[in-house]
């Protein structure tokens, strides 16, 4: 083959960003400079595989990083924290040698596994070797934008019209910007994440984000008077702006601050060229799935292959036992405990 490969430390942010902008499969995610953030925040290491022909011209990559959790073990994941990641390649035989290469790093490392969070189904994932499994439990909802914000109020039930409209007569309000909404973003998401039972990122994530992509990547937090109540992040890539966190105070339910969030980042969308309007993953007729179903989005398949180079395969019904016990307990902790211990934990959570 006239393909050799480059693995480096060091990727050439302005080649590898020029190639991921022009691949169909490409998310967001796969920028140089999310890779960057999670390499900063949380001192994974990092394997930038880089598919180069006799021209030295890129023909496929893949972003790894090798998190050596103390919960979970030692696993090579593209991409950690993210919905989607996983290779990207001109054709089956790079995407082949991409795989190979991340199998053999994974190896050398002891990884019990090699997880690749792919948007598309692959050929070249040889199911039949035993040590591959694919998970698809999970899909991604996406809403096909309109011209303007009127045509997509008006395509709304009626039902949803109203729920829009009722945190602005409860007196909520909405702002978007930088940096300088991250404290009331993060006030509001530490709470949300304890409430679902989840260890939260560190502030330093979103912060990292925005400055590497201040163009691209926004805050969004509804208040009600001068209480922070809901807030999410969003960044852009090509035609589709990601929406990876939305959050808001339990306690703030009866007023519906989470559907003018939700609102005010589709404007915003609209507002700025995007096409595409991206929900993230949710699991099939659950909760998260049927709420962003009502704003028309559509689900599309996530595919989440793991080579489990251990030999044991998928988790027992002990680990999901062990979560959900974990999940009860988190819940019922002080806010501050949660504050200061989730992002230390977080590091070594890599869903």
């Amino acid at each position: 083959m006239s393909e050799k490969m480059i693995i480096s430390n060091e990727s050439i942010p302005e080649m590898w960003d020029a190639y991921v902008k022009y691949h169909p499969d490409a998310s967001v995610y796969h920028q140089s400079f999310f890779n960057c953030t999670v390499e900063s925040t949380y001192k994974h290491k990092p394997y930038y595989l880089t598919a180069l022909n006799a021209e030295d011209k890129i023909e496929g990559v893949l972003p790894l990083f090798f998190v050596n959790s103390f919960l979970f073990g030692k696993s090579l994941v593209s991409l950690p924290f993210c919905d989607y990641g996983g290779i990207l390649a001109d054709n089956t035989s790079i995407g082949l040698q991409l795989l190979q290469k991340g199998i053999d790093i994974a190896k050398s490392l002891k990884c019990k596994s090699l997880e690749l969070r792919q948007t598309t189904e692959h050929s070249y994932f040889p199911v039949d070797k035993g040590l591959l499994s694919v998970n698809k439990a999970k899909v991604r909802m996406r809403l096909d934008l309109p011209e303007s914000a009127d045509l997509l109020f008006s395509s709304f039930s009626a039902k949803l019209r109203s729920q829009i409209r009722k945190p602005q007569k409860e007196g909520c309000t909405a702002k978007n910007g930088g940096v300088e909404l991250l404290d009331d973003f993060y006030n509001v998401f530490v709470y949300n994440m304890r409430d679902l039972g989840s260890p939260v990122h560190t502030k330093s994530l979103m912060k990292r984000m925005i400055e590497k992509d201040p163009h691209h990547t926004r805050l969004f937090v509804i208040y009600l008077d001068k209480t922070p109540v809901a807030c999410s992040l969003v960044s852009g890539f090509n035609s589709t702006l990601v929406n990876p966190w939305a959050s808001f105070k339990r306690n703030y339910q009866k007023i519906a601050p989470n559907m003018l969030l939700y609102w005010e980042m589709l404007c915003f969308a609209i507002n700025q060229g995007y096409k595409i309007f991206d929900f993230g993953r949710s699991t099939p007729n659950e909760g998260t799935y049927k709420f962003k179903e009502q704003w028309g989005a559509k689900p599309e398949q996530l595919f989440w292959y793991s080579y489990h180079l251990d030999g044991k395969g998928d988790p027992d019904d002990s680990t999901s036992d062990k979560k959900d016990k974990f999940i009860r307990i988190w819940r019922k902790l002080p806010i501050g405990i949660t504050r200061f211990f989730g992002p230390i934990l977080r590091r070594h959570i890599h869903l």
